[in-house]
């Protein structure tokens, strides 16, 4: 098993759509496809999912979409600024939109009432509010936010990482997602095999970047230690 950290990851996710030419909302639509596939939907009816407004959020998005079009009860929440939505979040965000999907912005203490009730109501919650560059401190309603679905949640799935790991040290940066299960997606990354509380069981899945990627960047990544020492 290959065990990558997060600069790696991005670096290999970026060569795959830059240089490859694979478009980035396609491994997104990828990776909501393939925690899909991790989820038991014969016994599983309603979620609550928790998106920020990055490209993890996106992959929540799209996940968010395919559970509706399955005819499950979603209840769709974001934090973070709408304003500040990468490209793919963005693009996925009008498709709800266009479906009539709706979502409840988190803005204000008064907002985790809603979730509250939510995910005391729900089937599974689905965590994609923070991904792998996460590495400030978790603070204000983000705080909140996650220590709300800690308390309330039945069961939490976290998207690629638990929110509020670090991805290369498993320290929790204020405060962590504690999931159940954790979907990561291409290959390990440090930090998931240092905090099992937070991440517990681990599944590694494919979103279609080529394994030229991976080789591409290890093999600078080694080159370049070579020329450090």
């Amino acid at each position: 098993m290959l065990i990558i950290n997060c600069d790696e990851m991005k670096a290999m996710d970026s060569y795959a759509i830059n240089n490859i030419g694979i478009p980035g909302i396609v491994l997104m639509e990828n990776a909501a496809h393939r925690v899909l596939t991790n989820i038991d939907l014969d016994n599983t009816n309603s979620f609550t999912i928790v998106c920020g407004v990055g490209n993890n959020g996106g992959d929540g998005l799209a996940i968010a979409r395919n559970l509706s079009l399955k005819y499950k009860e979603v209840n769709l929440f974001i934090i973070g600024d709408l304003n500040k939505g990468t490209q793919n979040f963005n693009t996925n965000l009008n498709i709800l939109n266009n479906l009539g999907v709706k979502f409840t912005h988190i803005a204000t203490d008064e907002d985790l009432t809603q979730l509250k009730d939510s995910l005391n109501n729900s089937d599974l919650t689905i965590d994609a509010i923070f991904g792998i560059g996460i590495t400030r401190e978790v603070g204000g309603l983000f705080h909140k936010t996650i220590d709300t679905i800690n308390k309330y949640s039945t069961q939490t799935l976290a998207v690629d990482i638990p929110s509020g790991l670090d991805g290369n040290t498993g320290n929790v940066l204020g405060i962590s997602i504690k999931a159940y299960k954790t979907i990561t997606f291409h290959h390990m990354k440090k930090g998931l095999l240092k905090n099992k509380d937070c991440t517990g069981e681990i599944v590694v899945e494919d979103i279609g970047i080529p394994d030229k990627a991976t080789k591409v960047i290890i093999e600078n990544n080694n080159s370049q230690d070579k020329q450090s020492t």
